[in-house]
């Protein structure tokens, strides 16, 4: 990967040919509640939602940055082999297309958690959760993977935007080696880390997705735990746009060296401040987890591996079930 420097920004170019813009860093006590306009967009962050005209906006914003924050630069690895994807559906549903008059049971052989489809004319233009990373462990014999992400996209549409945490352990004769990470992916380029973005079982992680245009961007992601952050705006893969067709919040078993991988046993996991915004025909709404379609993952002959459980309008729970 190649890095040039735009003014303040740093511009990295990855193998899969798309950019990827990073941004100076918000000096200590920078509090975004009362920074200008420039200086929000100077070090990445989102612009404020006007208080009179966006309230509902606002204040989820001003919730979302009320914590001091320490800011840094991301470091990236791309991550070959390892990929995310589209949800693959599964069983009898195979083929079903929800739409957002009513919450619908889904199964796929990838993904586990909640799917909400925009309304016509709605596209969401961005996405955030709160998740618990969760403490892998293995459930046999081998290489067990789960990754917990936010995104938009992927069902109905060839493209998905998203980001979260992979939980990975491997089992080898009597020890275990586990793996933990932050990572982001535009389909179909494969699975990017964030190496300097630390992150261990049990941290709480929030992420924040918002969209530019159709082809860019931006992630933010904070370890609520360490009170570590970081920002950066992906400019998307050649030939890709997002259709902003749906919002979700899943557990998912990655595609690792051409194959679904088997899933780690990460005993339950939760999603909070689960929410979705819309614009269109000059409105602005938002969406929470009320009448999402609930995705359970399965595996060999139909068998559950993954499956969600709707707490309330913005609390899922997900639990493993086995292995594959």
């Amino acid at each position: 990967m190649a890095r040039t420097r735009e003014g303040s920004a740093r511009v990295t170019k990855l193998s899969k040919g798309f950019r990827v813009r990073t941004y100076e860093p918000a000096p200590e006590g920078f509090d975004p509640r009362r920074a200008t306009d420039r200086q929000l967009l100077r070090h990445g962050l989102p612009r404020r939602p006007d208080a009179r005209t966006e309230a509902i906006w606002r204040a989820r914003w001003d919730k979302a940055f009320a914590r001091a924050v320490k800011w840094i630069v991301p470091e990236f690895r791309e991550m070959p082999g390892r990929s995310h994807g589209p949800m693959r559906p599964s069983g009898r549903r195979k083929g079903v297309a929800p739409a957002a008059a009513g919450a619908v049971n889904a199964t796929s052989g990838n993904w586990s958690g909640a799917v909400d489809f925009s309304a016509r004319g709605r596209p969401y233009r961005w996405v955030a959760g709160q998740w618990t990373v969760p403490n892998p462990h293995a459930p046999g014999s081998g290489a067990f993977y789960a990754s917990e992400w936010v995104g938009i996209d992927g069902w109905n549409s060839p493209d998905v935007l998203q980001a979260g945490t992979e939980t990975q352990i491997t089992q080898v004769l009597w020890f275990d080696i586990t793996n933990v990470y932050t990572w982001w992916e535009w389909f179909p380029a494969g699975e990017v880390a964030i190496t300097n973005l630390g992150v261990s079982p049990g941290d709480v992680m929030y992420c924040l997705i918002c969209v530019n245009s159709t082809t860019s961007a931006t992630v933010y992601f904070t370890n609520q735990s360490t009170n570590v952050g970081t920002s950066f705006t992906i400019t998307a893969p050649s030939g890709t746009t997002l259709a902003g067709n749906c919002a979700e919040w899943i557990v998912e078993r990655p595609t690792v060296g051409g194959s679904t991988a088997s899933l780690t046993d990460y005993d339950v996991e939760y999603f909070d401040e689960c929410q979705a915004g819309w614009v269109g025909g000059g409105s602005i709404g938002l969406d929470d987890l009320s009448g999402v379609t609930s995705v359970t993952m399965t595996g060999g002959g139909g068998a559950s591996l993954s499956v969600p459980t709707i707490e309330n309008s913005h609390l899922m729970k997900v639990t493993w079930l086995r292995a594959s």
